[in-house]
C-alpha cells in the first residue's frame, strides 16, 4: 500500500510541476496575462455580469464557428415576405418615432454592380454581374454619443450605430448589428448615468433592428 501512495505522490509531484512550468511559460509568453486573471478572481474589476453575458458566449460562439465577427454581433433573420424596401421603411420609421438620427446609409452592392457591369448593361440583361445584397444603415443620438465619448474617447469606434442589410450565400437575408453587450457589460462598471444611456440606445436599435426583419412599423 505504501508503495501505490508514493506513485500517487510522485504522479501529483510531476503534474504540479508541470502545471507550474506552464503557467510561467503563459504569463512570460502573454506578459503576465495568467497574473492579471488570477488577480481579476481575487479582486474583480469588470462588471459582475461581464463572464455571463460577454465573454462566455463570445467564446462559445467562437468555438463552435471560428468566427471572431460572429461571436461580437447580433443578428435577426428577415422575414421571406418583407421585402427589402419594407425593411428599409419601417427602419426610417421607428427610428423617426424614437427620435434617434438617421445619419447616412452605403448601399454597397449596388456600388459594386455599378462599378464592375460595363455601361448599359442594366438587371434584367444576359451579362449583368449581380451581388449579393448588402447595405448599411447608420443610426445616432448625438448628445448620448458625446456623454459616451466624454467617459472613454475609446466609445468614438462604436458611432454611429450600423444596422447592415445582408443576403448570404443561400439567399436569406439578416439585419445585422454589433453586440452592445460588449460595450455595457465588458468593461468595468459604467456609471449610472451613462449606462442609462447606453442601455436606451440598446434597446432604440435593438427595435429597429427586430421591427425592419418584421417589416412592422
Amino acid at each position: 500500500m505504501s508503495g501505490v501512495i508514493n506513485v500517487v505522490k510522485w504522479v501529483l509531484m510531476i503534474i504540479g510541476a508541470i502545471s507550474v512550468y506552464y503557467g510561467m511559460s503563459l504569463q512570460m509568453k502573454y506578459d503576465g496575462v495568467t497574473g492579471k486573471i488570477i488577480s481579476e478572481v481575487i479582486s474583480p474589476k469588470l462588471h459582475p455580469e461581464s463572464m455571463a453575458k460577454v465573454y462566455m458566449p463570445m467564446a462559445n460562439t467562437l468555438l463552435k464557428t471560428g468566427d471572431i465577427t460572429m461571436a461580437s454581433i447580433v443578428r435577426v433573420k428577415v422575414a421571406d415576405d418583407v421585402t427589402n424596401e419594407d425593411v428599409e421603411e419601417a427602419m426610417e420609421s421607428i427610428a423617426t418615432e424614437e427620435g434617434i438620427r438617421s445619419v447616412g446609409m452605403l448601399p454597397l452592392s449596388e456600388m459594386v454592380e455599378l462599378q464592375t457591369n460595363a455601361p448599359g448593361v442594366t438587371k434584367g440583361h444576359a451579362d449583368f454581374k449581380r451581388q449579393r445584397f448588402l447595405k448599411i444603415f447608420q443610426y445616432c443620438a448625438p448628445r448620448t454619443a458625446m456623454t459616451m465619448v466624454e467617459h472613454s474617447d475609446a466609445f468614438s469606434a462604436y458611432l454611429p450605430c450600423r444596422l447592415a442589410l445582408i443576403e448570404d450565400k443561400q439567399g436569406q437575408r439578416w439585419l445585422y448589428t454589433l453586440d452592445m453587450n460588449a460595450m455595457i457589460y465588458g468593461g468595468a462598471e459604467l456609471p449610472e448615468y451613462l449606462l442609462e444611456k447606453a442601455l436606451e440606445v440598446q434597446r432604440v436599435i435593438t427595435r429597429i433592428q427586430n421591427g425592419g426583419a418584421e417589416g412592422d412599423f
